[in-house]
């Protein structure tokens, strides 16, 4: 009869052990109130809004609006008129002719300059019927204005509507001159006279390209007695003119 061994009988038993150990882990684990399933985490709160971080900001929206200084352009004008005095016999004082530049810092609304110029009116001393003046001389003004201030309203298409006022400072001459002699000869010359005065002017600027108008005008005219005159006297000179404006 064959012995019995007990190697089979060991080798059932490995076996049969750690299956036993691992139906009895499944079955704890399916008792009432567990699960062998993952556990998930919870997703944590939102952070605080202080504890956020922002987009920083454009470098144009933390710079303040870049403010506009004062825009300051230049105007000039070139003007001929035809100056008219009032209070004198004009069959002996004619009707003249005056040129005249005019030059200023232009700040939209107002203008600060200055005016220049010379003019002529003929006299006509046949007409005088005083003895021993004859012929036919003209009266000679060269003026400086300055300041000139004008007011205008420079947003209006086309047209460019202005008012202004001076001090005038007038040389007059009819007739008078002088002998200078200097070491080598002498020269005769015209012998100008001052009186002061005050000019006020309106106007209308018509644009016929960008910047660039036809000027026209009334100027009023007075002048004191001064050096020339005896008493006060008033002209009116209707001009004509060139206008440029040039804004930056």
């Amino acid at each position: 009869m064959r012995a019995w061994s007990p190697k089979p009988a060991a080798l059932v038993l490995t076996l049969f052990v750690p299956v036993s150990v691992a139906s009895a882990q499944w079955d704890a684990s399916n008792e009432a109130g567990t699960s062998t399933t993952a556990t998930v985490a919870p997703t944590p709160p939102p952070a605080p809004a202080e504890m956020v971080e922002s987009p920083p900001l454009a470098q144009s929206s933390l710079q303040p609006p870049e403010e506009k200084g004062l825009e300051v352009g230049f105007t000039w004008a070139l003007q001929i008129g035809v100056p008219i005095f009032l209070d004198v016999d004009r069959d002996i004082v004619k009707a003249g002719a005056d040129i005249g530049f005019f030059g200023g810092a232009d700040f939209g609304y107002f203008i600060i300059g200055g005016a220049a110029g010379m003019g002529w009116n003929p006299v006509d001393l046949n007409a005088s019927g005083i003895s021993g003046l004859n012929g036919r001389s003209p009266v000679t003004r060269l003026f400086l204005s300055i300041p000139e201030f004008r007011v205008q309203i420079p947003d209006l298409k086309v047209v460019l509507p202005y008012i202004s006022g001076s001090f005038d400072m007038n040389f007059w001459n009819f007739r008078e001159t002088q002998v200078v002699c200097s070491v080598y000869y002498c020269n005769q010359s015209s012998v100008y006279r001052f009186t002061p005065g005050f000019t006020g002017r309106g106007g209308l600027a018509f644009e016929v390209n960008h910047g660039i108008y036809v000027d026209l005008g009334l100027r009023y005219s007075f002048t004191g007695k001064g050096d020339f005159f005896q008493q006060s006297r008033w002209w009116l000179t209707p001009y004509v003119g060139v206008l440029v404006r040039r804004r930056k």
